[in-house]
């Protein structure tokens, strides 16, 4: 990704990730030529070793700088590296009204300073690079995967309904118990009933619906489940590694004010 940054250059850029940024150590390929014992010989110092035994903690500091780095700050270090000053946050889904925890780490970032042109190894959009067509990196049209404000309306719209006060009517509380509570505030958020939450098989039991995982998502009914190409588990996984929209709005107007 921070290949990818530094070819486009965007003025922004925005990162999600799972809670174990903040915890997993950040792990990263020896750079070439790297040569850790010749850097940081036994006897650099007349006592070293006496030096780097005292050190017994589980990270063994000073004898690997890098080992205590978490991934995030790795994230953050890449991002200051390409002249990028990051901002980030991490919250649950619930905290935007979905019935379900999800927490998530999001990582805002905003160029400061201009980047010299042809300053790096990798080839700058707008530079052609050898043998590339005219169009491969300067196109004039959006690609079409990128959501546009027809297609986002319905985000607006779960915004407005977030903190409503609802409640629960009798059905609903036969039908989801305990869950009755939250099923009824995103079913008014999302602004449609919950579909069915499995699919029952006799040979494997119930499974997960994809129809269900879409709507706890929020996203719109179809927005996944009507790709003709993807499997059913082929859906679970998809929805299962993207984003909650609306999580991420509140994520990024939380960072930009």
């Amino acid at each position: 990704m921070a290949a990818a940054i530094d070819v486009v250059q965007p003025e922004w850029v925005v990162i999600e990730n799972v809670r174990g940024l903040l915890s997993s150590p950040a792990t990263r390929p020896p750079a070439e030529g790297d040569d850790h014992e010749r850097r940081n010989p036994g006897d650099a110092t007349p006592d070293g070793a006496t030096l780097r035994g005292m050190e017994r903690d589980p990270w063994h500091l000073g004898d690997n700088a890098t080992r205590p780095l978490r991934a995030l700050g790795a994230v953050l270090g890449d991002l200051a590296d390409l002249r990028l000053d990051a901002r980030w946050i991490g919250l649950p889904a619930s905290l935007v009204g979905a019935p379900h925890q999800r927490f998530r780490i999001f990582t805002l970032a905003r160029r400061t300073v201009p980047h010299p042109a042809g300053d790096g190894l990798i080839a700058r959009r707008g530079n052609a690079r050898p043998s590339a067509s005219e169009t491969r990196d300067d196109r004039t049209v959006a690609p079409d995967h990128r959501l546009r404000t027809p297609r986002t309306g319905w985000l607006t719209e779960q915004e407005s309904r977030i903190g409503n006060a609802v409640v629960p009517d009798r059905r609903t509380v036969e039908r989801w118990g305990r869950y009755a509570d939250a099923i009824t505030r995103w079913e008014h958020i999302t602004g449609r009933p919950a579909p069915a939450p499995a699919l029952l098989n006799d040979a494997d039991g119930p499974r997960p619906a994809p129809a269900f995982v879409e709507w706890l998502m929020g996203l719109p009914t179809g927005w996944v489940t009507d790709a003709d190409d993807l499997t059913q588990n082929q859906q679970i996984t998809a929805l299962g590694n993207g984003v909650l929209p609306i999580q991420a709005v509140t994520a990024l107007t939380t960072l930009l004010t």
